[in-house]
């Protein structure tokens, strides 16, 4: 028993080994000076820039409707016909009736040229008198008449002409063809109808080219910088990005929203897989061009004191790993963009540092940690 008592004395007389914790691994990036444009998020839509219900221009009966709701077509397809043989008839009897008119019209300039010679045989011979003034005036008359109706004939047939190629024209619009690429949304008419012209047949909007109709704030609009030859956008998806040129603003504002449209045109690849009525968003330029250090928004650690980043003070020899310490510096944000956030450079954080940007929300300050430090990518969007 006395033993006992002894060892268990000498176990506690003995001192205690303190163990440091591992550090933690994470991942970070350096923080890096780069001139940037302030730039804020704005959203809003797609649209169809071709939104169309194509109406009847003649009037007649529905012989087919050749597409369903949903159909995509191209420019030129048909999509209704309609029954022609009526005005095919009245086109057959203007071709017989031109026909007639231009024979007419050679006959009258017969005639003018028979009579030409005539009064110029006359006024040959009239030289020996042996022609008589009242023949010569009454030659010259034929010859007037006759000019005159040649001219009449030959505006007969010029009449006749242009009423066949209207007639033709009424006969191609029986058929109701797509004048843009597009999607049929819906059919307003079905096989037997009758229609009248502008009576809607089917609704048509465009896919091949579309547009995105964004909402910004009217206290942007005066602080819009310059727009570029295009912007890019995320609709759809989140991760969908395409390029819409053309930015413009509409000087027109929505008096309940006090909204400005910002639109720019989607068009040709960059539209496919993209539908009228998606939502979409856009970072738009509203300042100049400014110095500021750049870091990802995953590097912003929100705390009851307010925003901040975390930073690995250690040896740092510029390599792509640092053992260190975790240490909390205020973040002094200047703005934003969908992945990046610009600091001030008067703020605490300095260029080159080690922002951790994975693993900093279960950190405290003081707490040792290994980084493995990846190069920062710039923010796509522009």
């Amino acid at each position: 028993m006395l033993r006992s008592h002894l060892l268990a004395a000498v176990a506690l007389s003995a001192p205690l080994t303190a163990q440091e914790p591992p550090p933690t691994p994470v991942r970070a990036v350096r923080a890096e000076t780069r001139t940037v444009v302030d730039r804020e998020r704005v959203t809003g839509s797609l649209r169809a820039a071709s939104n169309a219900a194509l109406a009847a221009r003649e009037d007649g009966a529905v012989v087919a409707v050749e597409v369903r709701e949903g159909a995509e077509v191209s420019e030129g397809d048909v999509l209704v016909r309609l029954d022609a043989r009526r005005l095919q008839a009245l086109r057959a009897q203007s071709v017989a009736a031109s026909s007639e008119a231009s024979a007419t019209a050679l006959r009258r300039e017969a005639e003018v040229d028979d009579a030409r010679l005539d009064l110029a045989a006359l006024e040959k011979a009239s030289s020996g008198e042996a022609i008589s003034e009242r023949e010569l005036r009454q030659a010259r008359t034929r010859l007037a008449v006759a000019e005159a109706d040649a001219r009449a004939a030959e505006e007969r047939s010029k009449a006749l002409q242009a009423e066949i190629e209207l007639l033709d024209i009424r006969v191609a619009d029986m058929t109701l063809r797509a004048p843009f690429d597009g999607v049929v949304v819906e059919r307003h008419v079905e096989q037997g109808e009758w229609v009248v012209p502008g009576d809607p047949m089917i609704s048509l909007v465009s896919t091949s080219r579309l547009e995105v109709w964004l909402d910004v704030p009217q206290r942007l609009v005066g602080r819009l910088a310059n727009l570029g030859s295009s912007v890019r956008i995320q609709a759809g998806a989140a991760d969908h990005e395409v390029v819409a040129t053309a930015p413009r603003v509409v000087p027109r504002i929505d008096p309940a929203t006090r909204m400005f449209p910002f639109v720019a045109a989607i068009e040709g690849d960059a539209a496919a897989g993209l539908s009228p009525g998606m939502s979409a968003s856009a970072y738009v330029s509203v300042g100049e061009e400014i110095e500021s250090l750049m870091v990802p928004k995953d590097a912003l650690v929100y705390r009851p004191g307010g925003v901040a980043v975390m930073v690995v003070m250690g040896e740092d020899e510029g390599g792509a790993s640092l053992t260190g310490i975790a240490t909390m510096l205020p973040a002094f944000i200047e703005f934003e963009t969908d992945r990046e956030v610009a600091l001030s450079l008067e703020g605490p954080v300095r260029p080159g540092a080690v922002v951790i940007v994975e693993g900093n929300e279960r950190l405290f300050p003081g707490m040792p940690v290994a980084a493995s430090i990846d190069a920062l990518e710039e923010n796509p969007i522009r």
